[in-house]
């Protein structure tokens, strides 16, 4: 229940009254008045009153209440809000710009990863470069969105001078993140529509950037690395596909079964999911002789517990894989390939989507298929000189193919048996339509 008073000394009236926070904690709150009468501050009490019981029963406020709040100035609104009474409305917050929004949505999105604050942060700072930070929100409209777009293409590379152009997937991957940060504008109530609606924001496969990476440059790339968790590394990307640096450094030796054959890996990416992050994946015979070495050296659960990581290197992030296996290329005399650890991956799962089902490849490396025939899978020169020799689609009879003037829904004419059935009363036939032709078949030259 709230209470007018005058304090003395002050001019006008101010109404008390305790609520409670989020926490369930009482409280007491204040609003000054200031040149209101005492029967304006009556009024405005009895509106208090019954904005105090409609929050406490979770309820909208009376019609009555409803319609004063309409009347009320800017003022006695924000005093109101203040106090949580009401719940603050665009005009109550006044203009919103760029730099203060942005940077409140990164600072409450502690849910994401530090790698995803990061890109926000990237994009953030190409909004703030482009339009300022005192740009208001509201005005920012489509035509502004896709001259930013074009500038972010053409100009908006921060990390290379020598090349001003971002990569198209780059530059979709950050209007995607802006697009993101303009839908939670829209929830908060500060913007109508989103302006970067309608931008190209899916990232595609990048084929220019493929590269499939021969087992006989690898083997030669490891035979120049002379320290052994940095061989494992290598192999535990090309011969098991898995993601550098995460999951290999994630790896101890519980998650090892040499016996049975299995790595259980911890995928910090896709951890949120329902799996928890959690795959199992096949030791490959090609795969066991480092692994192998690694634990004949440590020795796990006599020398040390089975609980401590396999890689014992690069666990620190001032520590970099990529340098050390760029001077091992160097050594090598191994040209770098584009996408040096991703090309090791998307060359082992091409491998094995020639010899497995692609829903098993998908489970071990931890990808999709739709993933992976659009950021992994490639065409290889082997495949297409394995096509070139020998037959290729022989095992579909003539008998499979359905001719324009065939119909395979139309019903047979009555009393007469379908063609399997004419087939089975006609056995001589049986070879002219089988599978396989009836006698071989003769190739010139052969």
């Amino acid at each position: 229940m709230a209470s007018v008073g005058k304090e003395p000394g002050r001019n006008g009236y101010k109404i008390r009254f305790y609520d409670f926070d989020n926490q369930g904690q009482k409280k007491r709150a204040t609003i000054w008045l200031g040149g209101y009468s005492k029967r304006q501050a009556e009024t405005v009490k009895g509106h208090v009153d019954q904005l105090l019981a409609a929050k406490a029963a979770g309820i909208a406020p009376d019609i009555q209440t409803a319609r004063w709040l309409g009347s009320i100035g800017p003022e006695l609104r924000k005093k109101l809000v203040n106090v949580e009474l009401i719940a603050p409305t665009a005009d109550d917050r006044g203009p919103v710009t760029l730099a203060p929004f942005l940077a409140d949505y990164v600072a409450h999105r502690k849910d994401v990863k530090a790698s995803t604050q990061l890109c926000y942060r990237r994009a953030v700072t190409c909004l703030v470069e482009f339009f300022g930070a005192d740009r208001r929100l509201d005005s920012i409209t489509a035509g502004d969105a896709e001259r930013w777009r074009i500038w972010l293409a053409t100009q908006g590379n921060q990390r290379n001078n020598a090349c001003q152009k971002l990569a198209d997937n780059t530059v979709r991957r950050r209007t995607g993140r802006v697009r993101q940060f303009f839908g939670y504008a829209i929830k908060q109530g500060v913007i109508t529509s989103n302006p970067f609606n309608g931008l190209p924001a899916s990232v595609h496969g990048n084929t220019k950037r493929q590269e499939f990476v021969s087992r006989q440059t690898i083997e030669l790339a490891l035979e120049s690395a002379t320290c052994p968790d940095l061989r494992a590394i290598i192999a535990l990307s090309r011969y098991g596909g898995l993601r550098i640096p995460g999951e290999p450094i994630r790896l101890t030796w519980q998650d090892v079964d040499l016996e049975a054959g299995r790595l259980t890996i911890h995928a910090e990416k896709t951890e949120h999911y329902e799996d928890g992050g959690f795959r199992f994946c096949p030791i490959f015979p090609e795969l066991r002789p480092f692994l192998q070495h690694l634990y004949e050296r440590a020795k796990p659960g006599i020398d040390c517990p089975m609980s401590d990581p396999v890689i014992t290197r690069w666990r620190s992030k001032d520590q970099n894989i990529r340098t050390a296996f760029l001077k091992v290329l160097k050594q090598a005399g191994i040209t770098p390939w584009p996408k040096l650890f991703h090309n090791l991956r998307a060359s082992r799962q091409t491998e094995l989507l020639g010899e497995f089902p692609v829903k098993d490849v998908c489970s071990w490396l931890g990808n999709t298929e739709a993933v992976a025939m659009k950021h992994y899978a490639m065409a290889t020169a082997d495949a297409f000189q394995r096509a070139t020799c020998g037959t290729t689609g022989g095992s579909i009879s003539a008998n499979q193919q359905v001719s324009a003037k065939s119909n395979p829904n139309r019903k047979p004419p009555e009393n007469t048996a379908p063609d399997s059935s004419r087939a089975l009363q006609n056995p001589d036939k049986l070879a002219e339509a089988g599978l396989e032709p009836a006698r071989p078949i003769r190739v010139p030259g052969f």
